[in-house]
């Protein structure tokens, strides 16, 4: 997808999927990991299982510990005592996604166009308000590859 190229390396990123989506936002913190100027990211992911689909678990972990993830959040939707989208994770997180977003963060989202792209949007709406997010997606600061 074109227009899903990533920032100026000094613009935080707010990345948000499911699924297959870690593809496309993993290649976005790869770029960071190369760039010393990079400024930090944020992943919120969900998945069906922790015990199965921790993919890039080590990856991930070791880009949390040098600072390309500034955050990393994930839901398991399948496990008991768990049970969550990443659309709740957006809405538990309301607070500091409008931080980051003041501060000039871009937001990402990829992955299933039905149930996580809306309700991921939704979300962000509530977080941000409608107005605010249609702004961020006409400049260019909110780019969605869903599919």
């Amino acid at each position: 997808n074109r227009a899903f190229h990533g920032p100026a390396a000094a613009t935080p990123m707010i990345l948000i999927g499911n699924g297959t989506g870690l593809a496309g936002l993993r290649a976005h913190l790869k770029a960071r990991a190369a760039d010393p100027a990079q400024a930090g990211a944020w992943l919120m992911f969900g998945e069906r299982t922790a015990a199965h689909d921790r993919f890039y678990d080590a990856e991930l972990q070791d880009w949390r510990a040098s600072g390309v993830l500034t955050r990393l959040d994930r839901c398991f939707s399948r496990d008991p005592g768990d049970g969550r989208y990443v659309q709740a994770l957006v809405a538990e997180a309301a607070d500091e996604i409008r931080a980051w977003v003041d501060r000039g963060a871009a937001i990402y989202v990829c992955g299933s166009l039905d149930g996580m792209s809306q309700s991921v949007h939704a979300a962000l709406a509530d977080a941000l308000g409608a107005d605010r997010l249609a702004d961020l997606l006409e400049t260019g600061r909110y780019r969605r590859d869903v599919y």
